[in-house]
């Protein structure tokens, strides 16, 4: 039996984007009938020093067959371990858009990915644009980056009922009628757009955005003041995941303009919750979002105020977006993400 190590740091203490990545790949790969060991530092200062600098020893002792990075970085020392070792890049945005980073905290994932990629016997990016960025800006070779896209849970593909998206829509005090949001709201997320789109659309339609909220939350409410749409905007953090599919499936448009992302979880989320979707060009939304779904510059408002419309008034249109995006969104499951892995772990295994 085939025996996966994997860097579950963000598995245990991460329980958003790359944390749920995380739990997935690891679920999906003990599904394929893998023998799988988890690596993470228990104690805050020391863990993180056994992590990076001494990992390679309990690998090598644990008699690991393959050891998985999931977050961009590999340990120090991890050819000496005696394990193949696979890198999970998820994106280069401190590479990208460095303005979104600190200094000190862009040349600790320059330095770790950087290294990530030089000794990884196989890459795995999570997009296309992922896999350009690692061609051009570090200059890897191609053959040896595998694209892998990431999975959904499936309680994004279940219908509710009606008295459960009423339930939520009550806790919530949700609006009757609202184009949604989900993700961070901070720069590059660009949720300014979103709100400048509000005074082109009919008074009864609001924006509900619903993530952790920055700094830049204040721009996005001082955006609505000034547009005279501050009542039409909702933002709602801490939202646990097990009420997100309510908010998708009630949702009459699902929107995302962000400048940059490194997958766009949420659109894929969207798409298998039937809801049409419009996304930005720019970066891989496209990839997340499929050949059905509307895709604009991240700027422009107005045509966003008029792709919404568009969909509204025109029953059709919607449901075949709809039927189409959830057809799309099949490919984000856990049973082909841990066949693809598997069947990549298995190639870089002498038989």
């Amino acid at each position: 039996m085939m025996k996966v190590g994997f860097d579950a740091k963000k598995a245990v203490r991460n329980h958003t984007g790359i944390g749920n990545y995380s739990r997935r790949c690891i679920r999906a790969v003990e599904n394929e009938g893998a023998a799988v060991s988890l690596f993470y530092g228990k104690l805050p200062v020391l863990g993180e020093l056994w992590r990076n600098f001494f990992q390679w020893w309990s690998i090598r002792r644990q008699h690991i067959d393959i050891y998985h990075g999931l977050s961009n970085e590999l340990p120090f020392g991890i050819r000496c371990s005696g394990a193949k070792s696979v890198v999970t890049i998820h994106d280069l945005i401190f590479r990208r858009i460095p303005e979104t980073y600190g200094w000190f905290q862009r040349q600790v994932l320059n330095v770790k990915t950087r290294y990530a990629c030089r000794v990884a016997d196989k890459i795995v990016a999570v997009s296309e644009m992922t896999r350009q960025d690692l061609i051009r800006l570090y200059n890897i070779d191609p053959s040896r980056i595998e694209v892998i896209y990431q999975s959904i849970d499936d309680q994004y593909r279940q219908p509710l009922s009606p008295e459960q998206l009423q339930a939520v829509s009550d806790r919530y005090q949700l609006p009757s009628r609202f184009i949604l949001c989900v993700g961070t709201i901070q720069m590059r997320k660009n949720q300014h757009t979103l709100v400048r789109a509000l005074p082109l659309l009919p008074p009864d339609i609001h924006l509900v955005l619903v993530g952790r909220e920055e700094a830049y939350g204040e721009i996005v409410r001082q955006t609505a003041k000034d547009l005279g749409v501050s009542d039409r905007l909702h933002i709602h953090k801490g939202v646990p995941t097990e009420d997100l599919p309510a908010f998708y499936q009630s949702a009459l448009v699902f929107t995302c303009l962000s400048r940059f992302e490194g997958f766009g979880i949420p659109l894929a989320e969207a798409l298998a919750s039937g809801t049409p979707v419009i996304g930005a060009t720019g970066s891989c939304l496209e990839e997340a979002g499929g050949p059905d779904s509307i895709y604009l510059d991240p700027d422009d408002y107005e045509g966003l105020a008029s792709s919404i419309s568009s969909i509204l008034a025109d029953d059709q249109r919607r449901l075949l977006m709809v039927s189409r995006g959830r057809e799309y969104a099949q490919r984000f499951s856990d049973l082909f993400l841990g066949q693809q892995l598997t069947a990549l772990y298995q190639r870089l295994i002498p038989s």
